[in-house]
């Protein structure tokens, strides 16, 4: 069941990431018209958007892996795990906000789940492993 939840949060990140992605080009593509003094906030605008398709693929890429039990799909997910937590934290102290600390929370409790032996003998890790 939780590792289920743990692709489907990964499928939602990635949607996610991918609608922004192609709301932000969509954007990009139509200020220059809407707004001709503005030269170059298409060019950071496109820079985003392709970060943000990036960060698409490597959270579809991360499902798939999660899902199939692979090894370095829980290294990759741990790690994540961690930079978010690091990122929510230092967003509490900057913007604090609902959004955050519900973020903040999910994270760490990714971060507790990927931590249970019987989530890292599914990866192949820690001394369950075959």
């Amino acid at each position: 069941m939780g590792i289920k939840l743990l692709t489907l949060l990964q499928l939602l990140l990635g949607i996610l990431f991918l609608l922004g992605a192609l709301a932000i080009a969509v954007a990009g593509f139509g200020l220059p018209e809407v707004f001709p003094h503005v030269r170059f906030l298409p060019v950071r605008l496109f820079t985003v958007a392709v970060v943000l398709f990036i960060l698409a693929v490597i959270e579809f890429t991360l499902a798939l892996g999660v899902w199939s039990g692979k090894r370095w799909a829980w290294t990759a997910s741990l790690a994540f795990a961690i930079l978010s937590v690091v990122f929510f934290v230092f967003s509490l102290f900057l913007r604090p906000g609902l959004g955050e600390l519900v973020s903040l929370i999910i994270d760490l409790l990714v971060l507790y789940y990927l931590m249970q032996p019987r989530v890292q003998a599914y990866f192949g890790k820690g001394a369950s492993a075959p």
